[in-house]
């Protein structure tokens, strides 16, 4: 049977050209909290049937570009269980109007100035509880008739409501905040922003205590970027969950809007391509709109086609199509603002560049060519660049090795097969960049290009998350060391060239993992003795803890011993079965947990975790899952320079574009 939501689903598509006409006014706004449940129909819709993106509380600068999607839900709750269930109806008829400030109500195509988008339909299974995603119960089936208006503008600020109408009582009110526009007290000509991807206090904590020297318990000095003027923190949570992903976490940085998981420059809707999702303007879109001759710069130690490098180049729901994600670097997307072409991009990600992996077998280098960049693919060659054109370095297939595999272990890159030519070689690790390597060139090129006009620039470390991910806590450190060392040379560089006083220097991550230090462990003591009991008893706690044995005798920013015989007792809140003895995985990264029969079970081979004898850790987290998960903890945010102190409180993520928007005075159209 169907149930009477359907049935009155049904009387609704019949009677909606006629009752729309007599409803008159739209419904009220009417501000609805965010509802308990984990298996949500769509992000950020909390009316039965309607949804409207950018949801609810949406914030916009004028004239910043956008697109409003209007989707229209019908299903029947009772059909995961009913085998004789009716498919639900389309809503085949509903009005959508606008409003400013509490005035008269617009149909939208009136208001925008825009001709009606044509009306779309289709079909979606919604996973609606735990048994539908783990268990093989049904999914209900969704039908959708949705209409999307493409790069439309607030050209004044305001609130604004978007009011759909889908029957004589149901509709559905959003309301937006244009916000008026603020000039900034001593404008950045330059802004800077470091991530470390996934990074906590916690590991800042950690990083300090294996680099800088202490005499009574009290440290010689501070990391370099806790020297900055102001401190702030961020809530990281995305539009519909608690805990965030790298790209619409990114992307809330790059476009001032929460997003979904694996959502880049969208909001996500229902339909079944990635690519028509609604998108916000981009940071980087608006300063080539607004600040034309203002250069633009990608840096990462991931593959440049992932999440966060792609935040501020991209527009898609799905992170994971890489191919599209490198063809938008130079083409961008169809009906919007003109590509980026970022006048520096430095990263790995190589095979998305040409040949099987490339977008129709695109090469994209022949394309950069026309576009008179400079391509390098190696540590040499970007050193040895000092020209003026805009440069691409494409320095290994997928991620960049960590700086443990470029700097330690350069012997775990030999066959590797990833060079960058994809002609089989290796990229052995001496051959790539750092994160300060490619920082500096960056910054180089950027001052060249953007001239009076400055520079925006992104640098990623972003194997500090990688590295929590999989538990190799030592790894993930040494990146985050490095970001700490780029920002000590970048600071040099600015101050000897003049820069320093109109450059804004951002510090943050984008998201944290659940790691923390509790104590010091003795892990020789723990590498020879056998029983579980004996092994826990080598972790010093409170008074026990003592001082683990690193030293940076050379100054360098890195312990010149990674492994002394007490060590900082670390772990993740979170994570899958394996072993723990703290120790280095000296041949590759550490892999803790692998797959068997469909679940991932400890790995007895894993070094980290003395080969399966080390202490035995019970998961958390489903068994599906291979490496621990992001958490919803707040991040830090160190800042410096013109503008830094709007970041010296509590923001939440997309409130950081406003803060830099503001500093390089690109918030008034």
């Amino acid at each position: 049977m169907r149930n009477g939501g359907l049935i009155l689903s049904a009387i609704l598509a019949l009677y909606s050209s006629s009752a729309i006409v007599s409803a008159g006014r739209p419904r009220e706004y009417v501000e609805k909290p965010d509802q308990e449940g984990q298996y949500f129909r769509l992000g950020a819709c909390p009316d039965p049937h309607a949804c409207i993106l950018p949801p609810d509380m949406s914030q916009f600068l004028p004239g910043a570009y956008f697109d409003l999607r209007v989707e229209l839900h019908d299903y029947d709750k009772e059909a995961a269980n009913a085998k004789d269930s009716a498919p639900p109806v389309f809503f085949d008829n509903f009005k959508t109007q606008v409003r400013r400030n509490h005035g008269p109500w617009k149909d939208i195509d009136h208001f925008f100035g825009a001709e009606t988008p044509a009306l779309e339909n289709w079909h979606y299974n919604w996973t609606h509880s735990i048994d539908s995603r783990f268990n093989g119960a049904p999914k209900i089936d969704v039908s959708v008739n949705s209409r999307i208006w493409r790069k439309l503008k607030f050209d004044k600020p305001g609130v604004y409501d978007v009011s759909v109408q889908y029957g004589p009582k149901s509709g559905y009110t959003v309301r937006y905040n244009v916000i008026e526009p603020k000039r900034p007290k001593h404008k950045a000509k330059n802004v800077i922003l470091f991530i470390a991807d996934g990074c906590n206090v916690g590991m800042i904590a950690a990083a300090r205590s294996l680099s800088r020297k202490h005499t009574s318990g009290k440290y010689h000095n501070l990391l370099n970027f806790e020297k900055f003027d102001h401190l702030g923190h961020v809530i990281t949570n995305s539009v519909d969950a608690i805990v965030t992903d790298s790209a619409n976490s990114a992307s809330a940085y790059s476009t001032g809007h929460k997003s979904s998981a694996s959502a880049l420059g969208v909001y996500a809707d229902s339909s079944e391509t990635p690519f028509d999702d609604p998108k916000v303007e981009l940071i980087t879109e608006l300063i080539r709109r607004r600040q034309p001759g203002k250069a633009i710069g990608i840096v990462s130690t991931a593959a440049g086609e992932d999440a966060t490098p792609a935040a501020f180049y991209v527009h898609t729901r799905d992170r994971n199509e890489m191919a599209a994600i490198l063809d938008q670097l130079v083409h961008g997307v169809a009906n919007w603002t003109d590509p980026v072409i970022p006048d520096v991009w430095l990263a790995g990600g190589a095979e998305y560049f040409k040949g099987e992996m490339a977008q129709d077998g695109t090469n994209y280098y022949d394309i950069l060519e026309d576009l008179d960049y400079k391509i390098v693919s190696n540590k040499k060659e970007l050193n040895k660049y000092h020209g003026s054109k805009k440069l691409i370095g494409t320095f290994r297939k997928s991620h960049l090795d960590t700086w443990f595999e470029r700097n330690i272990f350069v012997n775990n890159t030999v066959g590797n097969e990833a060079g960058p030519n994809l002609d089989g070689k290796d990229a052995l690790g001496a051959d790539q960049p750092g994160l300060d390597d490619m920082t500096l060139k960056a910054l180089e090129v950027l001052k060249k290009r953007g001239g009076d006009d400055g520079f925006f620039l992104m640098a990623e470390g972003a194997s500090v998350d990688k590295k929590l991910h999989t538990l190799d806590f030592p790894r993930a450190l040494a990146d985050l060391l490095e970001v700490d060392v780029t920002i000590k040379k970048t600071v040099e560089w600015l101050k000897k060239n003049g820069e320093f006083e109109d450059t804004l220097i951002l510090f943050t991550a984008d998201h944290a993992h659940g790691f923390d230090v509790y104590g010091s462990v003795n892990q020789q003591y723990v590498a020879t003795h056998r029983t579980d009991a004996q092994m826990r008893s080598a972790v010093g706690l409170y008074e026990y803890s003592g001082w683990p044995g690193y030293k940076d005798e050379d100054g360098d920013g890195f312990p010149d011993n990674w492994l002394p015989d007490v060590v900082l007792a670390s772990g993740s809140n979170n994570g899958p079965d394996h072993f723990e003895s703290w120790k280095i995985s000296h041949d590759s990264p550490r892999e803790p947990a692998v797959e068997a029969h469909g679940k991932y079970i400890a790995n007895v081979h894993d070094a980290a975790g003395k080969d399966g004898k080390g202490i035995e850790w019970h998961g958390n987290i489903p068994v599906t899952e291979a490496v621990d998960s992001h958490t919803m903890t707040d991040v830090f945010i160190y800042a410096n320079g013109p503008g830094s102190e709007y970041f010296s409180k509590t923001h939440e993520n997309w409130e950081l574009f406003y803060g830099m928007t503001q500093a390089m005075d690109i918030q008034k159209p």
